[in-house]
């Protein structure tokens, strides 16, 4: 609490330094900074904190610094700070902190806490003056994922080809370790059912490798790009209870070991004049072995379910000479297409359209029960507004119109209480020097 106090208040003193500028400029060293307040509200539905009494726990910090220390080197670091619902809770951590040294216009390369280069966007999502909504398309970009997904500590190359008459081609590859903390948004992704209460103890990986490809056309405004991403030994410890339909509860230490994860985007955005179009579709690839060591919350509840422990300890340990089968495969599928237009100096407003299924090979649930199988698809329709009061100050508003419930935590919710059309209202203001 008192690092997100003295981060507040480095930020609120360096924008009142700032004066007129858009940045200070301390000698030789740039420094920008944020700070946003939003406001989340659902007619029904929890949405990754407590929305259908709507909730101001959504806020967002951060300071830069950069440098051009040589000729060919860059140094740049932020402190950064956010909370949605339970994630983050305005814990301070080091956004990024790098170098980058550019040899060549074919190669570059970057080192230390760098950003993670995913689709068009990810790179630049805590920019919120760089768009129109309040939060990205969450078929593409999830916020469950964000904390992990923002940047590895390891090392990139990049590098870009000539201007010519098929266009300009220009290419990012970085590998390293990602973060995975136990508490993170990405760590509910492990616990998708509402019949289970999920408390991981740790998670890890051993290294991930992002590649990206963006060509340029020759057309002016037209940029394609292509991502794709693999995580290798990414591995949860935890505690899970689970409660069937009669009201008994199994608590069991589990360990998901997560086989094979890997995705990739394909992305398109043009601009000209005031309007721009994108869309943006996306897979990722997921396999997860899980093993239990089950106990029963009491000593009727283990009479009755002894049969079902026995289950999951044979299913976990197979018979000698008995094979495991593989653990089942599954992807995600998601897209988006939008459309923004400036109306005026201090007007942009955007519509987009978006699809994510958890499962693409279910996208009509027809695996789950009839009451949850509106969490196999999301089908989202949002307005945005934003107003550019003046230079420093942003205020956003946001309407969307949803149908399903996919890839959000299912555990925040009472299944009585879950609805399969549901609208969410956003409303966030950013001051940024």
């Amino acid at each position: 609490m008192r690092r997100m106090i003295f981060l507040f208040i480095l930020i609120l003193t360096l924008g009142i330094s700032a004066g007129t500028a858009w940045a200070i400029d301390a000698g030789s060293v740039e420094i920008h900074g944020f700070i946003s307040q939003g406001y989340l509200l659902t007619d029904h539905n929890n949405y990754m904190a407590n929305t259908e009494k709507g909730t101001f726990q959504f806020d967002e910090m951060g300071v830069s610094f950069s440098t051009q220390a040589a000729d060919q080197l860059h140094l740049a670091m932020q402190i950064f700070a956010r909370d949605l619902g339970d994630v983050g809770n305005n814990k301070v951590v080091m956004g990024y902190a790098y170098g980058d040294y550019r040899w060549k216009d074919w190669l570059g390369i970057r080192a230390g806490k760098i950003k993670l280069d995913y689709g068009l966007y990810n790179e630049t999502r805590e920019m919120d003056m760089l768009r129109t909504s309040v939060m990205l398309p969450q078929s593409v970009y999830s916020e469950i994922w964000r904390d992990s997904f923002s940047n590895i500590n390891g090392i990139g190359f990049y590098g870009y080809t000539p201007d010519s008459f098929a266009g300009k081609l220009s290419y990012n590859f970085e590998i390293g370790a990602m973060e995975f903390e136990k508490d993170s948004g990405f760590a509910k992704s492990f616990s998708p059912r509402m019949n289970e209460n999920l408390q991981l103890t740790s998670m890890e990986s051993d290294y991930a490798w992002f590649g990206t490809l963006q060509w340029h056309t020759p057309l002016s405004g037209l940029k394609t790009k292509g991502t794709y991403y693999k995580v290798e030994g990414l591995e949860a410890q935890g505690n899970i209870s689970m409660t069937d339909k009669d009201g008994k509860t199994t608590n069991s230490s589990v360990t998901f070991d997560v086989v094979q994860k890997d995705g990739y985007v394909l992305s398109l955005e043009y601009s000209w004049k005031n309007l721009t179009l994108i869309a943006e579709y996306s897979e990722d690839t997921y396999q997860v072995d899980h093993t239990f060591e089950s106990s029963m919350q009491s000593m009727t509840a283990a009479a009755v379910n002894t049969q079902n422990t026995t289950q999951i300890a044979s299913a976990a340990t197979p018979a000698p000479g008995n094979n495991p089968p593989p653990p089942p495969k599954h992807s995600s599928q998601g897209w988006y297409v939008s459309a923004s237009y400036r109306f005026t100096d201090w007007v942009e407003s955007a519509l987009s359209y978006s699809e994510y299924y958890p499962d693409k090979d279910d996208t009509s649930g027809d695996r789950k029960p009839p009451e949850t199988r509106f969490s196999s698809w999301l089908k989202t329709t949002t307005l945005s507004t934003r107003f550019d009061i003046n230079p420093y100050w942003v205020l956003k508003l946001e309407g969307s119109y949803n149908d399903g419930f996919g890839g959000i935590n299912l555990a925040e919710n009472s299944i009585n209480d879950l609805r399969a059309y549901w609208w969410l209202f956003a409303a966030k203001v950013t001051f940024s020097f």
